[in-house]
This record gives structure tokens, sequence and C-alpha cells, in this order.
């Protein structure tokens, strides 16, 4: 048996449930997030890689005639495609925001992001350990690694920019980010909500995150199969997967239940 963490069952301990589900579906929506779910994290976010095993397994899932392949991550839709090289996977960078059909960003948020790296360029000279990363239209302040009194400096010196900031940005709180983005980003939730219910239905829907950001996402699609990589006492995803590693293993795991229906 696995250990999974308190009062989160272990995904694989399910797997009769979880079987079931898939077996019955006749279109299954696969989202995925990217840094802490498929593949590790690293100190600096470009020297990511993700696993020639793991890019084989996305490629077969890709193929199948009943499954759509998303990605919904903080990155944006350019530092996937890098990273991800999996044709007929669908982005949705900028925690789903950054996807086909989107209108320009108004006058004022493009004004307001114009001085925002000035406002944010001190921060890692005064707080070692932090870095910061320019997505274009909006910045991570990394803490990862950083003592738990560079963090708490690093939070209060990004509340007390939030009023130089509002209302063209706000700030999305990650494990080991503060993200800020336009007010039009409103999250993985909303990213979800927004995205399914364009969706022809009945569809399965399997959400699988490691983040605060992916706590709305998993809410959104609570009747589908949402599972937390990681420890956590506290989620609202229904089961759990301890690592990135647990994550291919599953995605390899679901391709042979599919091949086995056919």
């Amino acid at each position: 048996m696995t250990q999974p963490s308190k009062g989160i069952p272990h995904l694989f301990d399910c797997w009769e449930q979880i079987s079931k589900r898939i077996q019955a579906a006749t279109d299954i929506w696969i989202f995925l997030d990217f840094d802490g779910t498929l593949v590790p994290y690293y100190d600096r976010p470009e020297d990511v890689k993700l696993s020639s095993e793991c890019r084989k397994t996305l490629l077969r899932l890709s193929r199948h005639r009943r499954v759509h392949l998303a990605i919904v991550s903080g990155r944006r839709n350019a530092a996937l495609r890098k990273y991800v090289q999996v044709p007929r996977l669908k982005l949705m960078g900028l925690f789903g925001w950054e996807k086909s059909g989107r209108k320009p960003l108004p006058r004022n948020t493009k004004a307001t992001l114009l001085g925002l790296g000035s406002l944010l360029a001190s921060l890692p000279a005064s707080f070692p350990g932090v870095y910061l990363e320019n997505k274009g239209i909006s910045y991570s302040v990394h803490f990862r690694g950083a003592s738990p009194e560079i963090k708490r400096g690093v939070q209060a010196r990004i509340r007390a920019l939030r009023p130089r900031i509002r209302p063209a940005f706000h700030v999305i709180r990650s494990n080991h980010a503060f993200e800020i983005v336009p007010r039009q980003v409103g999250g993985k939730g909303v990213a979800m909500r927004e995205f399914t219910r364009a969706l022809r239905t009945p569809f399965l829907a399997i959400y699988v995150g490691d983040d605060l950001t992916d706590e709305p996402a998993y809410v959104a699609l609570r009747r589908g199969i949402t599972v937390h990589v990681g420890p956590a006492s506290r989620t609202k995803a229904r089961f759990q997967v301890r690592n990135p590693d647990e994550v291919c293993a599953f995605l390899e795991r679901l391709e042979k239940e599919l091949h086995s229906r056919n």
C-alpha cells in the first residue's frame, strides 16, 4: 500500500473506482499542471526538462480518439511549447487565460505594465534567493529556497505595492512565488469553468496539479477526477500522488486502461 497524506486516498489505491470511470467515459479531457506536476521544480524555471518517457506517454495519449490533453500552467504558451513538444496538445498558459480568442489587454493595463518592472526590479538585490521572472505581460517573484524571513519580507513588499498596481493588476499566490498578473487573468478555476462550459457533454474531466493555484480548478472540476501531487493535508482534490514520477506512471496506466477497452 502507498502512504497517502492524511485524509486523502492515494490514486493507485482507488484504481478500481478510477478504472470504471475511465472505461465508461466516451470523451476524456485531461488537464495537467506543468511545474511540480509533470516535471520537478527547479531553482530557475528555464532549467526544467520533461522526461522522454513522459513525453512519449503524452504523445500516445494525444493520439487516442477519446482523449484530449491540455496543459494549464502559470507559464506562457511559448515556454510550454518549447518544453513540452507534444503536437495536438492544448496549451493554456498564464493560469488558463492564454488561449485562443483572447482580446488585447486594455490601455491602462499596458500603461501600468510599463512601470511594473521598475517597481519590482530591486527585489532580487534586496532579498537574497529571490528571482524575478518577466513573462511579458506579467511578472513572477520566485522565492523557492529563500528563508522564511526573506519570504515574509517579500510578502510585505508585494503587499505595499498593491495599491500602485491596482486595478490593472492583481496578485495570485502560488506555492513558491507571487504572480503579478493582469486583472483579466482570473486563475485556473475561472479558466476551467469557462473552458468546460463550451465542451460537448458528457465528458470526464481529469485534473492533476500540485500548487495553490490548482485548488480553484479542483473545485471547478469536482465532478471529475482531481489529483493533488505531493504531500497535502488540506486540498480540494479527491486523490493524491507523491511526485511527478507517479503522475507519469498514472498517465501510463491510464493509457493501458484505454487500450484494454479497444
